[in-house]
């Protein structure tokens, strides 16, 4: 029997930025420039390198990584998302994720703007913009037939990817051509007494025109345009790759995973008070709106998110073409999308080691009765607005619970594996004694877990604020709960002792500096450790590190080191 928790998982978080300028008659920094001097300060604390992808990036001596997310640069949009390193068991990718939070915090102080940098690890803030936190778990694609049929189906999509592939080079060749007549046109106007700055910012952007790195590659017009044309070229593989997707990838594990995630909400969910003031039990799941999708490109946010296989073959696969044939691998990275960045240590372990002895519960047999409902998301959105947990939903074989009582379906299962499994570790009966505490405390007294789990926290400062508090009062305590900073309301809760803490100090401070044991990560970070202050060239990210440029450069796989994600 395969070992529980054998299995690498690691986290992404996407943390929102605040920033206030020291001064009221200036202006606000570009927020890539906030992030170009975030990793600046970083630096000082960790040796990174560039990240080899297709988006900006870092890699740092961790194994982890640090990304500017955004889809419209010059719309000055972006968040700092973190990615920790793969990691095995629930206690080391906690540890990491406290690693990154605190690495990040300290570099956004430090950062050197004008002004104060703040980062909240939210997932809504009070304009109801969503992003993301998203967890990826490596698991069994499909069993035997399952994966002949998706490899076939690979292998089908070879002519689609590689019009893709060429569509996006004619894009990149049609900017190309557009500037060229734009500077051309430029030159023509710069004969007539017009504003030839204002021209210049209209054609060609902010980066072209004072010779930097604005944030603003391109000008916002152009950008949308660039945006939506690389949409459509995609959308032909997208829509052929998402119906492979629902028909065969994790689909054992979607079936029998689905309510338990839709029910995990009650512990892992960070509460939210909504645009009418109501709480609920999490920040993503009320806009979540449907069970399997990519995340965005289809202006979808589901459960279970196949954007990152769509990046790989559209766009990793055109930069290292050799990406493609890890598509059909028998492990693959299950990311879920349906989470919420959590403050509380207690409810981040829970969330991640449920998952992980769900996970191995399902690929060893033990959940094929698991519980099904009808309308999944219906029901998701239901439970969100009962704060009470008396919201009863229904089965599809007619049967009616309250999310406790899913619950303990999924617990019970769990149990019977670790306890009939030969070599189960003591984590995971530590993960299985937190659950069951946490359903006996959730369904005799929610306040007991007040430092413990974060809907419950944030609940109780709200309503220490008064049930009478208005709106804007109410979301100020919701948002600023989730402040890395001395002054974020979570970090002044623990400072009085009632937080739960999981992490050791000296265990925080090593996963600052190392990576984790038996994992990808570990050679990747070794390497950057090595070769970040050196002359040579180094780049990395999650498949290899390449060391040097052009043909002479040496390239290290690291699937060869650990399982990939």
């Amino acid at each position: 029997m395969k070992e529980i928790f054998d299995r690498l998982v690691g986290l992404e978080t996407e943390y929102a930025i605040r920033f206030q300028s020291a001064s009221f008659s200036a202006p606000r920094p570009a927020r890539f420039l906030l992030y170009r001097q975030l990793v600046q300060a970083l630096r000082l604390r960790v040796p990174i390198v560039r990240a080899g992808h297709f988006k900006e990036g870092v890699f740092t001596a961790t194994g982890g990584a640090f990304w500017f997310e955004t889809e419209r640069i010059a719309s000055d949009g972006g968040l700092i998302e973190g990615a920790t390193p793969e990691c095995r068991g629930p206690g080391q990718v906690l540890i990491y994720q406290r690693a990154q939070d605190r690495l990040v915090a300290e570099a956004a102080s430090a950062a050197d703007v004008p002004g104060d940098l703040v980062l909240i690890k939210n997932c809504r803030d009070s304009r109801d913009n969503v992003y993301g936190a998203q967890e990826n778990y490596e698991a069994t694609l499909a069993g035997p037939a399952g994966l002949l049929i998706w490899r076939i189906g690979m292998a089908m999509l070879l002519p689609l990817v590689v019009f893709t592939w060429l569509s996006l080079l004619v894009l990149i060749i049609g900017m190309l051509i557009y500037l060229m007549l734009a500077g051309t046109a430029y030159l023509m106007l710069r004969l007539l007494p017009l504003n030839h700055e204002r021209i210049a910012l209209v054609l060609f952007g902010r980066d072209l025109v004072e010779g930097r790195e604005t944030g603003a590659p391109l000008p916002g017009w152009l950008e949308g345009i660039v945006i939506w044309a690389a949409r459509v070229a995609g959308a032909p593989l997208a829509l052929a790759l998402l119906i492979l997707a629902r028909l065969f990838a994790f689909r054992q594990i979607r079936r029998q995973s689905l309510s338990f995630l839709i029910t995990r909400t009650v512990l892992g969910g960070a509460g939210m008070v909504d645009r009418e003031g109501r709480f609920q039990l999490a920040d993503k799941a009320p806009a979540i709106n449907c069970v399997v999708g990519f995340g965005g490109y289809l202006w979808d946010r589901p459960i279970f998110n196949f954007g990152h296989f769509f990046k790989s073959l559209s766009l990793e696969s055109l930069h290292a073409p050799t990406d493609y044939a890890t598509m059909f691998d028998s492990r693959q990275r299950l990311q879920i999308g349906l989470g919420d960045s959590n403050m509380c240590e207690a409810a981040e372990y829970l969330r991640v080691g449920t998952t992980l002895l769900v996970l191995d519960a399902i690929e060893a047999g033990y959940l094929v009765d698991a519980p099904r409902m009808r309308g999944p998301i219906r029901c998701l959105h239901r439970l969100c607005r009962d704060p009470q947990l008396q919201q009863r939903i229904t089965l599809v074989d007619g049967r009616r619970g309250t999310a406790i009582e899913v619950q303990r379906v999924y617990l019970d299962a769990c149990t019977r594996f670790v306890a009939e499994h030969p070599r189960p570790p003591e984590e995971a009966r530590q993960v299985l004694q937190r659950w069951r505490d946490a359903l006996d405390a959730l369904e005799h007294d929610p306040d007991q877990l007040v430092g413990t789990l974060d809907w419950v926290t944030k609940r109780f400062l709200l309503e220490r604020a008064g049930r009478q508090a208005d709106w804007a009062v109410q979301k100020k305590i919701d948002i600023r709960y989730h402040e890395l900073s001395d002054e974020g309301y979570f970090s002044v809760l623990a400072r009085t002792g009632v937080v739960d803490r999981l992490v050791q100090a000296t265990d925080l401070e090593r996963a600052m500096r190392t990576p984790p044991p038996d994992s990808p990560a570990t050679t990747r970070g070794q390497f950057i450790r090595e070769f970040a202050g050196a002359d040579v060239a180094l780049s990395a990210n999650w498949r290899r590190v390449v060391i040097g440029k052009g043909r002479s450069a040496k390239v290290v796989r690291l699937a060869r080191f650990g399982r990939r994600m």
